[in-house]
């Protein structure tokens, strides 16, 4: 069986095959990019978890330095309900009660936002910044020894 072909045929079976090849690396490539996109969004939204666990250990250990600062002044009620940690021995019910009132409150607000606002309030009435772990004599000693109100300040 002898193969008989026109003349151009090799040429044209040729460029299919680069065409083929041509696709095959394009399809790679795009899939590679993909793999490299999925994996950006996941350590991204790895980040952002790690950041918002952050900011809700934060918060939390400024509610719990709120309750003993204000505590120690004598201040019984927290300005916010927010403000402190709720109490663990509460049986459900009266728990269930106040996250209703709190949620009424505080539910427009974000963690960092309520973080904000309670190191601004630790600032202000203790002298205190959750960061260096210290209260201040003054305005002034939080001024010149604290980096500053967030975090970040501190880094």
């Amino acid at each position: 069986m002898s193969r008989k072909s026109g003349i151009g045929h090799e040429t044209l079976l040729k460029r299919k095959a680069e065409e083929k090849l041509e696709s095959y690396r394009r399809k790679i490539h795009m899939k590679s990019q993909a793999e490299e996109r999925a994996a950006e969004q996941f350590r991204i939204r790895l980040k952002n978890k790690q950041d918002e666990m952050k900011l809700e250990g934060d918060l939390r250990r400024s509610q719990r330095a709120c309750q003993q600062l204000d505590t120690q002044k004598n201040i019984q009620v927290p300005r916010e309900a927010w403000y402190w940690l709720r109490p663990e021995e509460e049986t459900e019910e009266e728990t269930e009660e106040e996250q209703d009132e709190d949620e009424y409150k505080s539910e427009d607000l974000s963690v960092l936002e309520k973080l904000q606002i309670l190191t601004s309030y630790l600032r202000e009435e203790h002298l205190y910044c959750i960061w260096c772990g210290t209260a201040y004599e003054d305005k002034e000693d939080l001024s010149s020894n604290c980096p500053g109100p967030t975090s970040a300040d501190h880094d």
